[in-house]
């Protein structure tokens, strides 16, 4: 792949993952801490937005974050893994583990769109929501961290 292409696609994806980090922080906010009624600050405004606003959002994001990554991943196994193979392998491990969540969180998001699409409980919101969070999260510092160990 073309390096001008591949950091363009690297950028895209990490805007990408940037937005759906927010949305998905947002709305586990949003999840486990009550509206109050409206009061000033920005704190509060938090508090009080619709956390079922955010759920196709966040499907779209994952989705199309996911798949810029792996456009990505032909360059990244030819072109960086083996020498982070050599110099950080644990940097490797760490790259797996974020494929690993990624999948789970791809398998979790029927579940998490039915979930807000349906009048199910706010404790299967909870669950789903956090757990998702978690993993965009873990893949979002995960990819990051493997990010600064090659380089752009």
């Amino acid at each position: 792949m073309n390096p001008i292409v591949r950091v363009t696609l690297l950028m895209i994806h990490g805007l990408s993952a940037v937005t759906l980090l927010g949305a998905i922080t947002h709305q586990a906010l949003a999840v486990w801490w009550t509206p109050r009624p409206p009061a000033s600050g920005w704190w509060h405004a938090l508090r009080s937005v619709h956390p079922e606003r955010y759920a196709s959002a966040i499907v779209t994001l994952f989705v199309v974050t996911m798949l810029l990554g792996t456009s990505l991943y032909p360059s990244f196994r030819v072109d960086v893994r083996p020498g982070l193979d050599t110099r950080a392998p644990w940097g490797t491990g760490l790259f797996e583990l974020k494929e690993h969540g990624v999948a789970i969180g791809l398998a979790l998001l029927p579940a998490y769109w039915c979930g807000w699409r349906s009048a199910s409980g706010r404790g299967a919101r909870r669950a789903l929501t956090t757990f998702l969070a978690i993993v965009i999260w873990w893949a979002f510092l995960a990819g990051q961290i493997v990010n600064n160990l090659h380089g752009l």
